[in-house]
């Protein structure tokens, strides 16, 4: 990354457009590297994935914050995820 360059921070709305609908979480603490898959449907849009990181408590050793990153193997098709109706043949009719 270049000097001074700011690493852009992902919302869940960003999240979403790229078909991924789950969180990976990482204990902060190196030592217990205790993690979970979540799903992600639970937050608006508009939340910064690093707005997470204090709320999460390990379950495992105890300690307050987390790596919250994009579960990127649980990957939807995009056109799969833009509505519920089925047209002959297509998993989405384009709504």
């Amino acid at each position: 990354m270049a000097e001074g360059a700011r690493q852009t921070k992902i919302t869940f709305a960003d999240m979403r457009d790229m078909g991924v609908r789950g969180l990976l979480i990482y204990c902060s603490d190196y030592k217990c590297s205790h993690s979970i898959a979540i799903s992600a449907d639970r937050w608006p849009d508009a939340v910064r994935l690093s707005d997470l990181k204090a709320r999460f408590v390990c379950k495992a050793c105890g300690k307050r914050g987390a790596d919250v990153r994009p579960d990127h193997w649980n990957k939807q098709p995009v056109a799969a995820m833009r509505c519920g109706r089925r047209s002959r043949g297509s998993a989405c009719c384009g709504h």
